[in-house]
């Protein structure tokens, strides 16, 4: 008689107790909480300070106490700010395991049915054939395999469970005393400090910093997380999840801090910066989180790769992105130009998504991530206004820190490359060839729009990644795009205007793409050179192309020329452009 082992059933695994939305509105009655408690010893700071209308043994005696009022304060609300941002990261984790203990248990309800088939198929053989025994030992095989794996995930998931509610314990009884709760790593998980010193420094390079990441455990990195999010939110090397995670902690923490004051009248300028800029980058956030693939359910989601709202003297440094940079087939990283700040962000977010609408669309099914990505100083001048041309000194300086955060984007990822393009629009196409000129960009192909010159680079060829591998849109009608040297004589020589050469021109020699507009003017203007990556575009539609690796399917423009004896001339110029064309302008999937 033949014998079928069916495995054994499979326990219910317990729903992990606890609410994320609670535990959020917890971080954030505790945000609050330690704003007031700063507010309070920047209060006592203030009037610690001596006054000329009071003085004496008194006036001296009040002062020392308010300093030392401040100075046990201070600490105070920075350990209650630690723990809100710990809270926050038990929530996200608490968040994510709650949806894979419905997916847990949907494995074994899906296990135990195709179990009591089994089992009543074997009961009911009585005389059955050799092929039939093999079919339902077969099955049995099937079943022990799946056992095995669920199995594995139980006690994965179980072990992930008891250390995020330890992680909340550690975190409590790390501040629970007025003692603790004072001293400078108060909320701190010890383990966070044993391990925040062997973190790499900067200058070590992102790939130190991935593989110092890769061999921490979770315990670890949702404690490093929660201590140190300023330090790992602008970590070059770091996950972008990682980088999404300590950011978003710092983001939240900025606006409950700021919003309350601003509610009790005691924002100081620089502070009214700060929340204008947290703001934006919140705004662009939501719209990056809440987009939606037109046409489908799909929601790729936002990243917060950097924030960082006191940079540049308030300008900001923000950069955002749309779908999954950690394991994208096809990513692209845009770079704005001049007098773009955080505040900007919103706008420069909807034009990522619009990028990934396209790449997809007109993709061949790879998976697609696009950033926005603002890094870099950029200037304040005016490229639209004769003789205000800013300096090349902000791209070459926006050139080094580019080819840094793709080269921190290439480390966290190492073994699993994507292909990778790097957009400048405006300046920071300038910017861009500064990178792959000067700094060896590390990606695959980079596409220029609306450049006003390409800074050090007189040639496609002299790109990092090859002249094949260069690509150029501009609109024959854009001004800005109009401003680079072009011919015999180069116009910088002339009026002091460019960049440097015109990269759509011939004598460049970059791939030039169709980039026309419906709406155009019918004389050069500022207001088309806004145009690139709008919907339904030729221009949008053969960025898209680029981004999912298809640069040699584009739709390719004659290049503009100098026949020396009279003005540049553009084909472009006199070409009908179209808008919503299959295979050449639509970039839409509804």
């Amino acid at each position: 008689m033949t014998t079928i082992d069916v495995p054994a059933a499979i326990d219910p695994v317990d729903r992990p107790e606890g609410s994320a939305a609670g535990a959020e509105a917890f971080s954030g009655t505790l945000l609050s909480n330690a704003t007031r408690i700063s507010e309070f010893a920047e209060e006592a700071a203030a009037l610690a300070s001596p006054s000329y209308l009071w003085l004496g043994d008194a006036a001296s005696a009040y002062s020392d106490h308010a300093a030392a009022f401040a100075k046990k304060h201070e600490p105070m609300a920075a350990t209650l700010k630690r723990v809100a941002r710990g809270v926050d990261v038990f929530a996200e984790q608490l968040r994510t395991l709650l949806s894979e203990h419905t997916d847990l248990q949907g494995d074994i309800m899906a296990y135990h049915r195709d179990r009591t088939d089994l089992i009543a198929d074997v009961n009911a053989a009585d005389d059955v054939t050799e092929v039939e025994i093999a079919a339902l030992q077969e099955r049995a095989r099937s079943l022990t395999s799946r056992q095995s794996g669920i199995l594995s995930d139980i006690s994965s998931f179980t072990q992930r469970v008891t250390a995020n509610e330890d992680f909340l314990v550690q975190l409590f009884t790390g501040a629970d005393t007025v003692s603790e709760a004072r001293k400078a790593t108060g909320g701190i998980d010890p383990l966070a400090l044993a391990v925040i010193g062997s973190m790499p420094a900067a200058g070590d390079g992102p790939e130190k910093m991935a593989a110092w990441w890769a061999g921490l455990s979770e315990a670890e990195q949702d404690a490093l997380i929660a201590a140190y999010p300023e330090r790992l939110g602008s970590a070059d090397g770091l996950p972008a999840r990682t980088r999404d995670d300590a950011n978003r902690l710092l983001l939240d923490s900025d606006l409950t801090e700021l919003r309350l004051k601003e509610e009790e009248g005691t924002l100081t300028s620089a502070e009214r910066q700060r929340l204008e800029n947290a703001e934006a980058a919140e705004t662009a956030l939501k719209l990056a989180d809440d987009y939606v693939v037109p046409g489908t359910d799909e929601k790729p989601g936002g990243t917060l790769w950097l924030y960082d709202p006191d940079a540049f003297d308030g300008d900001g440094r923000v950069a955002i992105g749309v779908g999954d940079l950690d394991t994208a087939d096809d990513v692209s990283i845009q770079i704005p130009g001049i007098r773009t700040e955080m505040t900007d962000a919103p706008g420069y977010a909807q034009q990522a998504a619009n990028l990934y609408e396209s790449a997809r669309y007109g993709g061949d099914g790879s998976s697609v991530a696009t950033l926005f990505w603002l890094g870099y100083d950029t200037p304040a001048g005016d490229l639209l206004e004769w003789g205000e041309v800013p300096s090349e000194s902000y791209a070459e300086e926006g050139g080094s820190r580019l080819a840094d955060a793709v080269d921190g984007l290439r480390a966290s990822r190492a073994g699993d490359p994507a292909h990778m393009t790097a957009i400048g629009h405006s300046y920071g196409s300038t910017t861009t060839s500064f990178a792959a000129t000067d700094h060896d960009l590390a990606v695959d192909d980079v596409a220029l729009v609306g450049s006003p010159g390409t800074g050090p680079a007189e040639n496609a060829s002299d790109f990092s990644v090859g002249a094949d591998h260069v690509y150029a849109g501009r609109n024959s009608r854009d001004l800005v795009g109009f401003l680079g040297d072009e011919g015999w004589v180069g116009k910088d020589d002339v009026f002091d205007v460019g960049l440097g050469m015109d990269p759509s021109s011939e004598d460049f020699g970059a791939q030039r793409f169709e980039a026309e507009s419906t709406s155009r003017w019918p004389v050069i203007n500022t207001t088309d050179h806004e145009k690139y990556f709008d919907r339904d575009t030729e221009s949008l539609y053969n960025l898209g192309r680029i981004v999912d690796g298809h640069g040699d399917d584009t739709n390719s423009a004659d290049q503009s020329y100098d026949p020396w004896w009279r003005d540049p001339v553009d084909p472009e110029w006199d070409r009908d452009p179209t808008s919503n064309e299959r295979d050449r302008s639509d970039t839409g999937m509804d």
